[in-house]
Parts: C-alpha cells; structure tokens; sequence
C-alpha cells in the first residue's frame, strides 16, 4: 500500500485537488493498485474515483485530541505501535508514504500552526520507520532558526526528496551538505503539469455559449484570489504587495475590457469556501464583478459552478488567455496552451514557471504598482497568438518530463518493478 499525505481532496482548494488527482492518476497508470489518501473525513472509507479506486482516511490536525483522526493522536499511536487509529495503521502499514505538503505549505509563512502540521504528518511516517518521499513541492522560506532545524532533519531522514523550483534546489543542496545525494534529490516540474481533464457534466448555458468553439469574440479568464482580495490590508501586509489586491486586480480587469471592446472575460474561481469565507475566490469573484459597473455587466461571467479540479483544467483549455494569482489554476491554464500570465505573490510562482520555461510571464504583486499590472496583463493578452505557439512548442517535453518523474517516483515507491 501507498499512502499520500497532505493533498487532501476534499479541502475545497483545487489547487490541492490537482495535486491529489495528478499523483494517484499517475501512479494508477503505472500498475499501483492499493493506494490511500488523507483526506478531512472520519475513519477508513473506499471512494471509485473513476480512473482508480482508493482509500481515503481521516487525518486532521483538529483540537479533537481523544479522536484517531487527529493528527497528534494518530503520531502518538505511531510511536507506541498501537492500532488505535486508522490513519496511524494506514501509515504504518505502507510501503511508503509521499509527502506533497499541499505543493508550497512546507514553510512557516502561512504561521506556524501549519507549519508544525506540516511537519508533525511527516515526523510521524519517520517514527514508523516507513520510506518518506516529499514529493516536488517547495521548500521554505523558514524565517525561524527552529523552523530551519526542524525541517532540514526530515529532509535528511526521507528516503527521497523532490522540489519543484531552483531555489528549493538550492536550499535543500545546503540543508544536506555532505548528504546530499542527487540520485535521491531532485529537481522536477510541478506534478499538476499532467494533471488529466474531464468534461463537465453540466455547464450553464451562458457559460457553454461563451466557450464555444465557434463564437466570435476572445474570451479570457481571469482568477481573483480570495486569500487576496477579501481581507486586502492583512493580505497586503502578510505578503509584502505593492498595493491593495482589490486595487491590482480590477485595475488589471478594466485594463483588459478597455482595451478589446469585443473581448468577454470569464471570473474563474479555483478555491470552493461556503459564502463569507475569507478565502472564497467566489465571493472574491463577485466582489469584483459589482466594482466594474456597467463595464462588466454584459461582458463579464463567472464560472459558480463548483466543478472538480479536472473540470476546471476543461474550462482552462478553451479559453484565449489567462491571468490568475491562484498558481495551480495558471498551471492548469499553460499545462493545456492558454496563454498565461502569473500574479505571484511569493516567490513559488516564478519558480515554477522558470522551471517550466515561461519565466517571464510572470509579473509580482510585490514590486509592480497597480496601474503596471495592468498594463503588462493588456501587453500579455495583446500577444496571446505567439504566447499559445510558443507554448505549443514546449507542452510535448514538460508533459514528457512529468511522466518521466512519475515514471521515476513509482519505482521509489514500490508501485513498479525497479
């Protein structure tokens, strides 16, 4: 058996659904058949996910501390080797556990509660001497000496170790030193990149008409990140932006209707939170559309339905362009040849476009004023047509270089023979 760990599908982020669904569809490719995933459910259940059928188990780091499914629990059961805890069995009975730590939460920059949840799920495996594999995601930045400590001991206890951006590289060449080891180190492309897409079962009318293939007018998408836009003063000091992300983003929007009148833009929201949530990018998304007025009345829709992160790679697929914050939904954008511009907010987006080889369609939030943003998504959309055959040129070897990293990971894992 195979476990996954902290890429549970069930969080409502489709940016960590995609990681979910690309992992377990890439190992079920390659001859894996007994395959687990943490998720925020209770116990051990079976769900048939269509392309594999898997096991889900409960494992959260809640304040439930009497109950298996908790994080500190299942760890403490682990080391006493009891089988008390269903998520604590299904992590001592693996072959082996991967480790994605939601693609960029291996870091104490979202605070430190996720942090030692993090590295609490990790230390766990190790306790129960079982083969960790981080798989490529990023690492750091650490701005604590003790969070720095905690995490180059278990980059120096798993059995292997991938990242997904140069710096992580070179962060985890000098956490090593002398044992570092390239054949179990390595640097790889984003997992999403092979993420597979599926149709939706049921699209509105209005947004089926929008994406058709013969309409007559460009349609761009564009993602409003309610991590962002919805508390924009905490987001703004938190992540260091130039400006408020309500300000950078309908700047950027007004700039792009402006300059095609004939263009449609289509709101794609890639986190799913009840209404009123602070990360909702729906209501960040609904938000935006009553700022642009009469602007975006007629021109501007959102896509409410809350379709899967494979659906949602569909929709990425037909659109003209695309520019978004949320970085698994431009992965899932550039992986399909959309035309893509990043807005990043840390350093994780440029990384993982520079590693993809489109590093400079990237414009940070952090350094560029409002008004700039805006200008650099018109310039961006203005050459969409070069943008997609410069992507067409480059999507064959980057798929080709994720299936060769899978390829590669189930043999770490044990899911082919070596």
């Amino acid at each position: 058996m195979i476990t996954l760990l902290n890429a549970a599908p069930d969080t409502g982020n489709q940016g960590v659904s995609a990681l979910c669904h690309s992992v377990v569809a890439g190992l079920a490719r390659r001859g894996a058949t007994s395959l687990t995933v943490a998720d925020h459910g209770r116990g051990l259940r079976s769900a048939n996910w269509g392309y594999a059928e898997v096991n889900l188990v409960g494992l959260t780091n809640h304040r439930r501390f009497w109950r298996g499914d908790n994080l500190r629990m299942a760890h403490a059961v682990v080391r006493r080797a009891s089988r008390l805890s269903a998520a604590a069995n299904a992590v001592a009975g693996s072959q082996a556990v991967l480790d994605i730590s939601g693609g960029d939460s291996f870091t104490d920059i979202y605070g430190p509660k996720r942090f030692q949840a993090m590295a609490l799920s990790k230390r766990m495996v190790l306790d129960a001497g079982v083969p960790l594999i981080l798989l490529p995601q990023k690492l750091g930045p650490f701005s604590t000496s003790a969070a720095q400590a905690t995490a180059k001991d278990i980059l120096k206890r798993a059995a292997a170790v991938w990242v997904r951006d140069a710096q992580s590289y070179e962060f985890l060449k000098s956490a090593l030193g002398t044992t570092f080891d390239p054949v179990r180190h390595k640097l790889g492309v984003d997992v999403a990149v092979a993420l597979p897409e599926a149709k939706p079962q049921a699209l509105k009318p209005e947004i089926d008409l929008l994406l058709g293939a013969n309409r007559a007018h460009a349609v761009a998408g564009l993602n409003v990140s309610g991590l962002l836009y919805n508390q924009p003063d905490h987001a703004q000091a938190s992540f260091g932006l130039h400006a408020s992300h309500q300000r950078q983003i309908t700047a950027t929007a007004r700039a792009l209707l402006e300059a095609d009148p004939n263009l449609h833009l289509l709101l794609v929201p890639h986190v799913h939170r009840p209404e009123g949530d602070a990360e909702s990018d729906l209501g960040a998304a609904r938000a935006l559309k009553a700022q642009l007025g009469p602007l975006g009345e007629t021109r501007v829709q959102i896509l409410d339905e809350p379709l899967s992160a494979m659906e949602l790679k569909w929709v990425l697929a037909r659109l003209d362009w695309f520019a978004g914050a949320r970085m698994h939904a431009t992965i899932g954008a550039f992986s399909s040849g959309t035309p893509t511009l990043g807005l990043g907010y840390t350093d994780k987006a440029q990384g993982v476009f520079d590693e993809c080889g489109i590093g400079d369609e990237v414009v940070d939030l952090r350094t560029t004023d409002a008004n700039t943003i805006a200008a650099r998504a018109v310039e961006s959309y203005a050459r969409r047509g070069a943008l997609r055959n410069r992507l067409n040129h480059r999507i064959a070897d980057l798929k080709d270089r994720a299936s060769r990293e899978m390829d590669e990971i189930a043999k770490q894992a044990g899911a082919t023979a070596r």
